[in-house]
């Protein structure tokens, strides 16, 4: 039984005015946080019909290897807030568990699919963007408001959701959908659809049940926000265009 399934046995619930409007919040935050990407140097590069495929799997490349370094360590991290969860809440822990569990493979896929599209083998040790990814989950994991993890992952699961399937246009056009070293976004296409659907009713179902803990979920979500996914992509790009 995955999350999602588990969510969805639980009772529905009227959820409170205060767990809409963070809900509403939070996916207009995603919304905007979106159309940054859209005006930023790596989207252009990789949608202006002018970039060569192979300069648009380079980026895609290095934005993979950018998943495997700080993968792993957003994914511990997180099952660390979920060891300061309250214990009376056992379904909420182990529904969260059960969904982060589903992503606990995504870096290994990630590098992986940079190995396949070329990537160095050698190439392990983090950059500056991504430790700071890994730095500020850690923070959060280590001081914030556990259930505050729920604004953060949600900035993670709505934006891939978002831009996977546009992604996946650019890569029809271009004759690109077989190449087996893009499964990873192929893969995200459906799958966070599904993922930012769980996180949706959890927020909801959350903040109902523990009014006021949506102070915590924006902040999480902000100090998120701060690192990813510009400044990561910006870098990501510039190894690419380097090569």
């Amino acid at each position: 039984m995955t999350a999602h399934d588990i969510e969805f046995a639980r009772p529905k619930t009227r959820y409170s005015q205060e767990a809409l409007d963070t809900f509403a919040e939070l996916d207009r935050r995603v919304d905007a946080c979106f159309e940054r990407v859209k005006s930023s140097r790596p989207w252009l590069f990789f949608t202006d019909p002018k970039t060569s495929s192979q300069q648009v799997i380079a980026v895609v490349r290095e934005i993979f290897r950018a998943v495997s370094w700080y993968q792993v360590h957003t994914t511990e991290a997180g099952f660390h807030m979920f060891g300061r969860l309250p214990k009376h809440d056992v379904q909420l822990i182990r529904t969260l568990c059960s969904h982060k569990a589903e992503e606990a493979e995504h870096g290994i896929w990630a590098w992986e699919d940079y190995r396949r599209l070329g990537g160095d083998p050698k190439a392990v040790l983090p950059s500056p963007a991504t430790f700071a990814v890994s730095a500020v989950w850690w923070r959060m994991a280590q001081i914030e408001d556990p259930l505050g993890y729920l604004g953060a992952e949600y900035l993670f699961e709505q934006l891939t959701a978002l831009i996977a399937p546009v992604a996946m246009d650019v890569f029809a056009l271009r004759g690109l959908s077989g190449n087996s070293g893009l499964c990873f976004i192929a893969e995200h296409a459906v799958e966070d659809q599904k993922h930012a659907t769980f996180l949706k009713h959890t927020i909801l179902d959350v903040v109902t049940r523990y009014p006021g803990s949506s102070v915590a979920m924006l902040r999480c979500y902000e100090y998120f926000e701060y690192v990813y996914p510009l400044p990561v992509w910006d870098e990501a790009y510039e190894r690419a265009v380097r090569k």
